[in-house]
């Protein structure tokens, strides 16, 4: 009986022991920062992060998506700790909405937009000259990022304004989910033509680039970063590796333009 008594005034102290542990290993921090990104550097900050946590042994979660899919999960609570933007309108939504550091947002660095088909089509070339006809020079669909929520989408959308080309295009354009889902489009040959960044072109072995859009036919395609509102060490470690010369040598590296 003294045992069964000893038995069981100690099993609820094993019950509330296990469970102060738990909560105690649940609140622990874990040596990781999660990165919002922007689908059109899916390979680079795979590479960046990878080298960060070489050097650091500080883990990167990345969560790749358009622009502003990511902007409308933080908005709605999703918890992060650096955001990556192809879009300087949607930082400044998230400032707005004071979800990012302020003083943290700064210009990381700038693509362009070309325009792309499958590396089977051998017989396409365009020039200063042809370009002027460009909705002429191919038949089918062209796919390009949702410019209402995808930054090379916009970009694109801008270019084909300038050009004078929308309206003649329109009912060829085939929006995708973000500027990735674009590109798999053309590598597919699910269209005949693609309008995405040179970044993500220069990636794929399935297309070939047949025209660079100048720049002047669009807004800057500058990408943003900054922090999220509460800083902490490993996440101002991030912050400063960012600027360092081996992070400007990966993004020129995946074809993006560094200042």
């Amino acid at each position: 009986m003294k045992l069964f008594l000893n038995i069981k005034t100690l099993f609820p102290r094993l019950l509330l022991s296990c469970f102060l542990l738990s909560c105690s290993s649940s609140n622990k921090p874990t040596n990781t920062i999660s990165v919002f990104a922007a689908a059109s550097v899916l390979d680079v900050m795979t590479e960046i992060a990878d080298a960060f946590k070489a050097e650091t042994g500080i883990s990167v979660r990345l969560n790749f998506a358009s622009s502003g899919i990511l902007a409308r999960q933080i908005e709605n609570g999703a918890s992060f700790d650096y955001y990556i933007s192809a879009s300087k309108d949607w930082m400044d939504y998230l400032d707005s909405l004071q979800l990012v550091d302020r003083h943290s947002i700064q210009s990381l660095v700038e693509n362009r937009m070309v325009a792309i088909v499958p590396i089977e089509n051998t017989d396409l070339y365009l020039d200063s000259v042809s370009i002027i006809n460009f909705p002429d020079v191919f038949k089918g669909r062209i796919s390009i990022g949702d410019p209402a929520h995808v930054p090379a989408g916009k970009y694109a959308r801008q270019i084909l304004i300038t050009n004078r080309w929308e309206s003649r295009l329109a009912d060829r354009l085939l929006p995708a989910k973000n500027v990735r889902d674009a590109l798999f489009m053309v590598e597919m040959g699910e269209v005949e033509m693609g309008m995405v960044y040179l970044s993500d072109a220069k990636k794929s072995k399935k297309v070939r680039i047949v025209y660079e859009f100048a720049l002047t036919d669009c807004e800057p395609m500058r990408y943003y970063g900054a922090k999220q509102l509460k800083s902490n060490e490993k996440l101002q470690a991030f912050s400063v590796f960012l600027n360092q010369g081996k992070v400007k040598s990966i993004w020129k590296k995946n074809g993006f333009k560094v200042d």
